[in-house]
């Protein structure tokens, strides 16, 4: 079974919540920080609504394994490689303060890993390969997280 991104970010969410919940540790963030979370958590999600339209706007892939008809550089892939991945992470961070425990974010840090490690290294190679030195010289203009 693969463990797609949006997969990860659930189990950091329930990851999140169970600390929140079981782990015998007082909540030491306070209130205005659980308004923070959530605006995080929008952000991310719109974060990701954006690069999910460009996608169906350019009529490519959105899947991390598919194969790509087109090298996105436009809108937020200015400023990310991994724009999506990059939002994931904000929704995380955001649920992270919702819990009010600073243990929360071992998930954030875990997530950013194993999306790195898991999908963001194959579909490079996928992109290089697909479109050569466009995505080379793509590489060295943007970075891969920010």
């Amino acid at each position: 079974m693969k463990l797609y991104p949006p997969f990860l970010v659930l189990i950091g969410i329930l990851g999140q919540i169970f600390v929140g919940q079981f782990v015998p540790i007082e909540p030491v963030l306070g209130p205005i920080w659980q308004t923070i979370g959530i605006v995080l958590v929008v952000l991310g999600l719109v974060m990701i609504l954006a690069t999910s339209r460009s996608f169906r706007q350019a009529e490519t892939t959105i899947i991390p394994d598919g194969a790509p008809s087109i090298l996105l550089q436009t809108g937020l892939y200015t400023l990310s490689r991994n724009p999506i991945y990059v939002g994931m992470a904000v929704i995380l961070s955001g649920t992270a303060l919702l819990t009010a425990h600073v243990w929360a974010f071992i998930f954030v840090a875990l997530f950013v890993v194993a999306v790195d490690r898991m999908w963001i290294v194959k579909e490079e190679v996928n992109l290089e390969a697909e479109f050569g030195q466009q995505y080379r010289d793509y590489k060295q203009r943007v970075r891969r997280w920010l």
